[in-house]
């Protein structure tokens, strides 16, 4: 089982601005690998196409979980540290949870593609969740998801670390500090 240690998760709840915090990573320089989910919804309503989780849960789901496995490999050429907007492993939660069906290939994929042992984890925080066109579901349901999106990496051996509710900068800061010391 070979990890990737600068290869570093952020996930946690919706709307807790996981995504707002890889865009200023990438501002300051850094790799950053977004959202495959989200990339793939972008990406079908520009083109006007039908991959998308309403028309049909299992096919989008696969798709998800190919987009993060190419993501991964094509990271490897990316400088160090690469920060990615979710992982593997909580693709695998989510297929489990909505009760699809798991290529057992796609287990295999993800024991073969680990990231940095400490994912960052951002909490719910109603304070700045706001629902757009994406996200839709009342603060209560993203709430909901937040344990199941980190069961995945717990089950897989990954240790979280909390991002604290503070400015995008201070969270930015903290990442990098805790990158730079190896997590402790």
């Amino acid at each position: 089982m070979a990890s990737c240690e600068k290869f570093y998760v952020i996930t946690g709840a919706s709307g807790a601005g996981k995504s707002t915090l890889l865009n200023a990573l990438g501002e300051q320089g850094f790799s950053v690998v977004p959202e495959a989910a989200l990339s793939i919804v972008h990406e079908q309503e520009r083109l006007r196409g039908t991959l998308l989780p309403k028309t049909n849960l299992q096919v989008f789901m696969d798709a998800v979980m190919e987009r993060n496995i190419r993501a991964y490999d094509a990271a490897k050429s990316l400088p160090p540290p690469v920060f990615f907007d979710r992982g593997i492993p909580e693709c695998i939660g989510h297929m489990q949870l909505l009760g699809l069906d798991i290529d057992p290939a796609y287990v295999a994929e993800a024991n073969a593609r680990r990231y940095a042992n400490t994912v960052f984890v951002a909490e719910p925080w109603p304070e700045i969740y706001v629902c757009d066109q994406w996200r839709q579901a009342p603060f209560a349901r993203a709430a909901r998801s937040f344990e199941p999106t980190l069961a995945p990496y717990a089950q897989a051996g990954y240790t979280t670390c909390v991002l604290p509710k503070v400015s995008v900068e201070e969270r930015l800061a903290f990442i990098l500090d805790q990158v730079s010391t190896g997590g402790k």
